[in-house]
């Protein structure tokens, strides 16, 4: 794209002279002397004051000057983003929730028809301090999990939705038998009343709601029988009777041997897209983001 009239004003005003601004631009003098007074003429007003050989903005000159800057700064932009469009990147994008690999899958169609020289690598994680240590080690790009918090993140995340978490305990479970499926959540107090010698099955130290449930225990001490990064693998192990565990609210929904309670104050994981800080969000990072907020955006619970 020429832009070289707008370099030929800016250099003359930056410099003031003639002969310099000839030499910074690699043209003759009589050259850019012959150029700015076509373009003045075509302008139809002076954009220079000539003073004892100095060249000074007029009025119009300034004013031209100004969105000289400014067609330079949008010009150099789109020809980043035209050139970027053109190049193959590689996106890696980092997962450690199922949910976010479902989402991917419906996502990814998409966004191959619309980058199709793009190449996108997938790499699941079991745990959210995994998936940072990715991020922060420049492993991955992009990273879709579940996070206790947004604050850690700030201004390199988006949050898409959040996800109660519950407690899930056999139905024949004795505070399960007390009819408390109603009642407003189980306090950390009635947990250590109640559940003291149940063993726990617990999701991973590391995740997520590992983390969420760690400090509503706040360090008590609980038997664990069991590790795992998958919620349906707890809601299975509660279901024959092996313990309790606690799950997103959406595991524990029809499981006609659990019995599902809030927690008081209730837990949230939030799904968000966590990306490197010092990442820039070209077209093509943009457009998986719109594709991802998209997705979420339509399938989030109602009461979310």
């Amino acid at each position: 794209m020429d832009t070289r009239f707008l370099e030929y004003i800016l250099v003359l005003a930056e410099t003031g002279n003639m002969t310099k601004a000839a030499k910074k631009l690699y043209v003759s003098q009589p050259t850019l002397s012959q150029f700015l007074a076509k373009h003045e003429t075509e302008i139809g007003t002076p954009l220079f004051e000539r003073k004892n050989g100095k060249y000074s903005l007029t009025p119009a000159g300034e004013l031209y000057a100004d969105y000289a800057r400014l067609v330079l700064s949008l010009t150099d932009k789109l020809e980043k983003d035209i050139h970027r469009l053109g190049t193959a990147t590689h996106i890696v994008v980092g997962t450690s929730t199922s949910s976010a690999i479902r989402a991917l899958v419906h996502i990814l169609p998409d966004f191959c028809k619309a980058y199709p020289q793009v190449e996108l690598t997938m790499t699941e994680h079991r745990t959210l301090r995994a998936s940072e240590a990715a991020l922060q080690n420049g492993e991955v790009d992009i990273v879709l999990a579940a996070v206790p918090s947004l604050e850690p993140y700030q201004g390199h995340s988006i949050g898409l939705w959040s996800e109660e978490v519950q407690l899930v305990a056999p139905r024949g479970h004795p505070y399960a038998l007390r009819g408390r499926q109603e009642a407003p959540g189980v306090t950390r107090e009635e947990f250590n009343r109640y559940f003291q010698s149940t063993p726990l099955i617990q999701q991973l130290p590391g995740s997520c709601i590992r983390c969420l449930v760690d400090a509503f225990l706040d360090s008590q001490p609980h038997v664990t029988v069991c590790n795992t990064n998958n919620a349906q693998s707890v809601c299975d192990m509660v279901s024959d009777n092996m313990g309790v565990g606690f799950v997103p609210a959406g595991y524990a929904e029809g499981a006609s041997r659990l019995a599902a309670f809030s927690l008081e104050p209730k837990l949230y994981r939030i799904h968000a897209l966590l990306y490197r800080k010092d990442l820039e969000l070209s077209p093509p990072y943009q457009f998986l983001i719109d594709l991802t907020r998209k997705y979420y955006e339509t399938r989030k619970p109602e009461n979310q």
